[in-house]
């Protein structure tokens, strides 16, 4: 009888008005609207130390001025190349990018990562920073989804190395993506076809944030250098 009641009772609630569903998280694209170059230059914020944070972008902005790299990042006639991003730990830290382009890994307190720039002052140590930037823009798009459609699956990428540098074999310009079941992704992962220079001794590297769309590509940050072959 309880049960009756309740269900007849029931019939009598009006209907619940409709609504429209607002998610608290905006799904879309920060920085579509703005080149990689441009994007970027945004990325120099000190930490709370008043020091440059390991996460920023200072000594990539300093070394694509250096380069003469601007347009590489800030054209917009291809959009589906992949930015890799290099932060300044990648500069500083285990792969080491200002001893490779300078001679040197020391830094002086308070030089600048502009002031670190000026001692890439021969043409074989600009040579060799070019490379390193070339090799870290992807000819292809390469977002963790739907690109690396697989999980556990070795994609090989040609970069601009060899763009860069024609004489260079195409073979020494190609750099693998991984994508394991947890969506992170991971660069020049082993065993992999690329020669044990790329994927040993510290240059394979996992992506420590992924998938920042921009209107001329994708960008994925690295907080160490990868490579093919050395430098």
């Amino acid at each position: 009888m309880l049960l009756v009641g309740v269900i007849l009772t029931s019939c009598d609630l009006e209907l619940q008005e409709s609504f429209d569903f607002v998610p608290e998280v905006d799904l879309t694209d920060p920085f579509a609207d703005m080149t990689a170059w441009e994007y970027i230059q945004t990325r120099t914020t000190l930490n709370d130390e008043g020091k440059l944070s390991g996460e920023e972008l200072n000594y990539m902005i300093a070394a694509i001025k250096k380069a003469g790299f601007e347009e590489y990042y800030n054209q917009t006639a291809d959009t589906t190349r992949t930015y890799l991003l290099l932060n300044n730990n990648a500069f500083t830290g285990n792969g080491d990018i200002i001893s490779m382009v300078t001679g040197s890994a020391s830094v002086a307190d308070g030089e600048t990562p502009e002031q670190v720039m000026e001692r890439v002052d021969t043409p074989e140590k600009l040579h060799i920073l070019r490379k390193i930037l070339s090799y870290h823009i992807v000819d292809e798009y390469v977002a963790q989804v739907p690109t690396l459609a697989e999980t556990n699956v070795r994609y090989y990428f040609p970069t601009f190395l060899t763009i860069y540098d024609s004489s260079i074999p195409e073979e020494d310009g190609v750099i693998s993506f991984y994508r394991r079941e947890r969506w992170e992704m991971r660069v020049n992962y082993a065993p992999s076809i690329l020669p044990s220079t790329a994927t040993s001794g510290g240059w394979n590297e996992q992506v420590r944030n992924h998938n920042y769309v921009f209107n001329n590509g994708i960008g994925h940050y690295l907080n160490d250098a990868v490579r093919n072959r050395p430098y």
